[in-house]
Order: C-alpha cells, then structure tokens, then sequence
C-alpha cells in the first residue's frame, strides 16, 4: 500500500511538472523541431507520443546517428533493457526487460522477436543484423494481447524497407582492426511500374578472433556471417491488394565464444582463453513470409501473414576454458516451425481495433555430448541427451480505442492462448571418445496448458503536446520441458508457465516548440511461476524449473533534445528494483533465494549521446556522434553469490561521418568501446567440476566504411 500510495504521488508530481512545461511550448512547430517519428507497434500506424505503452523507436537517421548495425547495438541504448554484449555466438542474442529475460539461448525467450512479420522464439539466429531498415521498436512490459505468446517482458521488432516505385539501392565496403571486413548491398525498385516491386539484401561481415587460446595456438570468437533478403511485392496502385513474399536466409561459420577462466579470487586474464576444444558455430537459417493486405476501405482492412522457418546448427563449444578436459559440449539443434495469422484492423476517428487469429505450430531436436570432469568421482562423466519437443498453440485476440472525449480514450483488449507440448527425450551414457555405451533412461511426456492475457487502461491528452496513458494487464509465457534433464522423474515434469500482471503509467510530451521530448514510465510486474535454472547441488546440474512469486518495479526517463539546429543530445535512465518473493531451494535443499534480486538486473543504466552537425563550410555535410552507456551491478545466479558477480561498467562509443554535397558517397569512421574496456558479460560456475568462467565483451574495435547510394 505505502509503494502503491508513493507511485501515485510520483505521478502527480510528474504530470504537473510537465503540465508546467507544455505552458512555455507553443503550438505551432518552429525550425529545429524534433521530428515526429511513427510507429506500428499497435497495427496501426500511430505518432509515437501518441502511443500508449513505453516503447523506445529508432528510425534510420537515429540508427545511422548511433551507429546501431544490428540488435546487439541496442545494448545500453534503452532503458531496462540487458543484452549481453557477448552470446554463445555471434547470431545468438539474449535479451532481458525490466528484470525478465531468458539466460538460456535454447528456451523459449520472454522478449518475442519479430524480423518484419516474422516471429523468433529463440535466441539462436534473433541477432539481426540491420540492412535497409526502416524502423526499429523496443516495446517494454508485456505485450500479451496483440503479441500473445513469450511476449510477457516485451517485444523487439526490426522493421525493413519495403521495396516501392521508387529505385534505391546502395553497397558499403568497410575494413577495421582485427582484420574486419564488411559489406553491404542494397537494390530495391519496379519491375513493373505502378505494379510489382522487388528488392535484394546482402551482408557479409567478418572479423578474426578477439580472443587468444594458447592451448591451440589460435585466436578464438571470430566473426562470419553472410545473410541475404529478398522481397517480392505485388501492389497495383488502383488495387486493394498489397501481397509480398519475403525469403531470408543466415548463414554462421564464426567461433562460438570460448570463456575466460577465473579463480577463486577472481583473477582473470581478458582476452585469453586455454580451450581444450576447437569453437565451432555452423548456423544454417532461413525463412519464407507471405503477406497480403486487402484495404476494405480507408479505415478498414484484412492482413494475413503466413511464415516459415527452420534452421539447423551444429554447435561445439568449453564451458570451462581451461587446457584440461573440464566441461564441453558438442551439440546439434534443429528447428522448423510455420505460424498462420489473420488479422482485422480498423482505424476510424473515435475507435481504432485490431483483431485477429494465431496459429503455431514447431518442432525443436536438440542432440548434445556433454563431457564434465567430477570432483568427486575424480573421472570425466559422459551424458548424451537427444529431445524432440513437438508445439501446437493457438490464439484468439482483439484490443481497441475508444475516444470517450476530444481528450480521453479507453483502451481493452483480450487474448485467448491454448498450448500442446508433447516431448520425447532419451538420456545415455557415453565414453570420453564420445561412444554411446547404454540408455541411462528414456521418457516421453505431453500437457497442455491454456491462458487468459486481459488488457485495460486509458490515455488523456492533458494538451496537444502532453499525453498521459495507465493500463493494467496480464503477459504469458508457454510452459515446457527440460531438455537437459538429469533424470526420467525431470523429464517427464513439465515446468509450468509463467504469468505476470503489470501495472503502468506513462507522460509522454513534447516542449519549447517541440524541441525537447520527454517520456517517463513507471512500473509494476507481479510474476508468478517466473521460469529459471537452478542449481541442484545432489545432482550437480542445473534445473528448468519456476519460482513461485517475483516482483519488480522501477522508473524509465528518455529524452532527446535539439539543443541547436545542428546539436541534439539523448539522455535516458532506467531505475529498476527486483526481487524473488518465494523461490526455495533455488541453491538445493533449504537454500533459497527470497529476497534476492532477478538475475542480470542491473538496478540502474543510463545512456547519453550528442549528435553534432559540423558548420566546416564544406561542400556536403560532416557529422559527428558520442554516446555512453552505464550500468550498475548484477547477478549471474538468484543466491547473487559474489562469485557470479556481473561488475558495473561502462562503455564509450564514438563515430564521424561525411556525406558528399550530392549524397551519393558516405565515408564513416566508427568506433566501439573507445577506452577498450574489458567486462563480464555473463559468469559460469560449476560446483561438481570447480569450473569457474567469464564472457567477456569485444576489445576496442574501429571500422572505416564508405557508402555509395544510387
């Protein structure tokens, strides 16, 4: 009650200082205003002031401003959002908001992922790499009712250019440290006027290893990766139809990350790793997106989007780091999975809705050899683990606004989630030569489980600059079953999924002739049955399992100021507070983590960046860019030993850029990580083999690229 009655008045102290902002803003927009930017975050196209739910939008300027190339660059960027800096791989991405995320690359994320149409539910292959993209959006809190499924922390969406009567097209050549070397390619435009368009993507990135190994006498985490899109669009312009094929593919051949041992001090030497196992990351992924919208009429219209994709990777990687033979894994995923969705979205002047139909259906293989040196047997301990987890979901949804006044608009909606899960999974004994010598045990299980996700809420426009939303709504996340499971009773247990129920309120307004934007959020999460690992010390493994109660709470602030016509300045803080309500015996028997903070959930992080448009009096347009990121403390395991510390830190960008006077060529010089710091990322320890290891993010890197646009 005491919190409940301290966030109001936070509120109100809130609107009323903006309130007394707006005052001194004037209506009309003066040169030098802040642009408005749009975004489809509620299938529709919508002012992103106007947008009721805490969402952070780039568009190209502000991505080519920062230098964001792909969604690992968003770490630091937004506020309560945690990307590790570094994944299992390259193409890997794990992601946290507001305290919920998913550690492990193979589950089912929190953070629903979306390329355009098509939805990512692991964290294998959602490391997008950006070409030709239009937008990109980071919605925070739960997104239930028109994301559905895995969306209970957010949602990021990477949005690219469709291709249109206009004929663009560009390629970039770059080279940096490290030996980097990156391409890009571009053509978009008619095929046949007013009718049919088309356009083709391409990336290839690489970049030698940042990471020496003695032990094989190499450097290790190198970077090779090759992606491509294309698109295909059938839109006449006296049509209502608007059809597009999109197919995609990636393409890994890079290391998978080799850690950096520590020891019980917590000495480490950055940058070198004593592997015993060569790292190898063979990712092969693609993807095929029907769209087709019919336009009924100017508010009204008909989308349906069919996908399907399906990779396969090949993953070897040591957990350990170490020379000795102390923990790796030689392991094999597979995944195809196609989803259906319909959707009837209307956008009128008092009433705008979206409602529709999702269908998912997925097949998950994971084969892996685990080799694990035992302390307490003294020997090396070979498990082998092949699982089939077969999904079949469906949802039912709808959410709309309704303008009650000139001013006040009422927001609800609901979604209706059912799952089926079935699960096949053997567990068997191999030798160190990787030999299978017997089944340990085999299990075979199936659940199902169903969900309720409400929404309700409202937004008030206290002046046509300044807008204020709440809402109270409810996120899920799918239950499952423990691929890594040490035993049959494991096995056929499912872990239960997880349920958050959020509360909101947010003031978004723009300023001084619309010079200063400003959007605070403030938070409440209530999760119950959170899905996490835990250690169980009897059997020396980590377990899927659910904590009872979790919550968190917290502020986000970002800005962005045009402090001239040729200087602008962004500033956004997050303040997040987390905490396990009832998670016993997280550590084993009778050793709880209650009362302790979320895993990888920095209680602050702040960014700022200026963005300078130099007066040289040259014939094109030289800019120059900064921005620093911080965040405080945080924890690899939910007892938040000291041993899994992830340490504070700081990391300092920069970048310059000149365009020719005929915007044809653009030369760039990039650097990440100015002051070459080096920082955990993420932090291993195995008990049962006294491994202890650190992740650690990429040195200073600097990259010269020059551009050509048609």
């Amino acid at each position: 009650m005491h919190n409940t009655l301290r966030s109001n008045r936070l509120t109100l102290t809130l609107s009323l200082a903006m309130l007394g902002l707006s005052a001194h803003a004037e209506e009309n927009t003066k040169d030098g205003a802040l642009p408005v930017v749009t975004v489809t975050a509620e299938h529709h196209s919508e002012d992103l002031q106007k947008t009721p739910l805490a969402i952070s939008a780039f568009d190209e300027k502000a991505l080519e401003d920062k230098q964001i190339k792909s969604i690992r660059d968003l770490s630091g960027q937004v506020p309560n959002l945690t990307l590790s800096r570094q994944s299992i791989s390259y193409s890997a991405q794990t992601y946290s908001i507001r305290g919920i995320g998913e550690t492990d690359p193979i589950q089912e994320s929190a953070v629903a992922v979306y390329a355009d149409d098509l939805y990512i539910p692991r964290a294998i292959s959602s490391m997008l790499d950006f070409n030709d993209v239009e937008r990109v959006e980071v919605l925070r809190g739960p997104q239930g009712t028109l994301y559905g499924r895995n969306s209970s922390a957010g949602a990021i969406r990477v949005i690219t250019r469709d291709p249109t009567q206009e004929t663009r097209g560009f390629f970039e050549l770059g080279a940096g440290n490290y030996n980097a070397q990156n391409g890009r390619l571009l053509i978009s435009g008619p095929l046949v006027d007013h009718a049919l368009y088309g356009s083709f993507s391409a990336i290839r990135l690489t970049r030698d290893g940042t990471v020496s190994d003695p032990t094989r006498g190499t450097d290790v985490n190198n970077i090779d990766i090759q992606s491509y899109r294309g698109k295909l669009r059938y839109n006449p312009d006296d049509s209502p139809w608007d059809v597009q094929l999109t197919l995609a593919g990636t393409f890994d051949r890079g290391d998978t990350t080799s850690y950096t041992p520590f020891d019980a001090n917590g000495h480490f030497d950055k940058f070198k790793s004593y592997s015993s196992l060569n790292p190898k990351n063979r990712l092969d992924q693609g993807s095929s997106v029907l769209r087709a919208i019919y336009t009924i009429d100017d508010h009204l219209n008909v989308k349906s989007v069919t996908a399907y994709s399906a990779f396969n990777q090949p993953v070897d990687y040591d957990n350990s780091g170490q020379a000795a033979l102390i923990q790796n894994n030689l392991i094999n995923y597979n995944q195809d999975y196609a989803t259906q969705e319909l959707q009837l979205n209307g956008d009128y002047d008092d009433f705008s809705f979206s409602t529709g139909l999702y269908l998912y259906r997925e097949s998950f293989d994971a084969e892996r050899d685990n080799l694990t040196f035992s302390v307490a047997r003294n020997r090396v301990i070979g498990q082998g683990q092949y699982s089939t987890t077969d999904t079949e979901s469906y949802a039912l949804y709808g959410q709309g606004s309704y303008k009650v006044t000139s001013k006040l608009s009422l927001i609800a909606g609901l979604r209706f989630t059912r799952e089926h899960k079935n699960f096949d999974y053997t567990n068997y004994a191999i030798t160190t030569s990787r030999q299978i010598t017997g089944t340990n045990f085999s299990a075979d299980s199936s659940k199902s489980w169903q969900s309720t996700s409400p929404k309700i809420g409202f937004e008030y426009a206290w002046t046509p600059h300044l807008n204020q939303y709440a809402y109270v709504a409810k996120g899920f996340k799918a239950g499952g079953y423990d691929n890594r499971a040490p035993t049959k009773a494991a096995a056929e247990q499912a872990f239960s999924p997880e349920d958050v129920t959020t509360w909101e309120t947010g003031i978004k307004g723009d300023f001084f002739d619309r010079r200063l934007r400003a959007n605070v959020a403030l938070f409440y999460n209530d999760y119950k049955d959170l899905q996490t690992n835990a250690y169980d010390p009897a059997l020396g493994v980590s377990l899927r399992t659910n904590v009872g109660k979790a919550h968190t709470y917290g502020v986000e602030l970002e800005t962005l100021t045009a402090l001239t016509n040729d200087l602008q300045l962004t500033a956004n803080v997050g303040y997040l507070e987390s905490q396990y309500d009832d998670f016993e015996n997280a550590g084993g028997a009778g050793v709880d983590a209650n009362g302790k903070q979320l895993v990888f959930s920095p209680r602050w992080n702040a960014s700022v960046g200026l963005t300078y448009t130099i007066p040289a009096g040259l014939p094109g347009t030289w800019l120059a860019g900064t921005d620093a990121q911080f965040q405080t403390k945080s924890f690899a395991n939910a007892l938040n030993d000291d041993v899994q510390e992830i340490p504070q830190q700081t990391f300092w960008n920069a970048n310059t850029r000149y365009i020719s006077g005929d915007g044809h060529w653009t030369t760039t010089l990039a650097v990440k990580n100015l002051l070459d710091r080096a920082y955990p990322q993420s932090v291993g320890f195995v008990p049962s083999s006294g491994a202890r290891y650190y992740a650690i993010n990429d040195p200073r890197t600097l990259l010269l690229s020059v551009r050509y646009d048609l």
